[in-house]
């Protein structure tokens, strides 16, 4: 659907810029080199580029999902937005969580495309409404 406001256009603008490496297949692959470039920097300083990624996942599946709708982006949006808060609380306090932090973030991806799935059975779409 077309933009209707200037919201609609920068949500559509960091989606757009956003996509070729965090959805579909190349999402795997991107994912898969933030976390070994989080593990090759130190414990701390890659808890800060996964909190970093995190976030920015979080708010490309809002944004997503504020546009198009789909089921999964309402569960990982919300799900790696918490996961990014807590590994910028452990950054912040100094206390390097990484290994637990990418754990969440697999369980996340996992629930919120088995939401959608069960969705799309239930509903005969992916589209999320109430």
């Amino acid at each position: 659907m077309p933009a209707r406001n200037g919201f609609e256009r920068l949500l559509d603008a960091y989606t757009g810029m956003a996509a070729p490496i965090l959805r579909g297949c190349y999402s795997l692959f991107f994912a898969g080199a933030v976390f070994l470039a989080s593990l090759l920097s130190g414990a701390l300083a890659g808890l800060w580029l996964s909190t970093v990624y995190f976030l920015a996942f979080a708010a490309y599946c809002l944004a997503n999902f504020a546009r198009c709708r789909e089921a999964h982006c309402v569960v990982t949006g919300s799900g790696w937005a918490l996961v990014g808060a807590a590994s910028l609380v452990g950054a912040l306090l100094g206390r390097p969580s990484l290994g637990e932090v990418w754990i969440a973030f697999v369980v996340v991806a996992v629930l919120g495309h088995g939401f959608e799935g069960a969705w799309r059975a239930a509903r005969g779409t992916n589209t999320f409404h109430l």
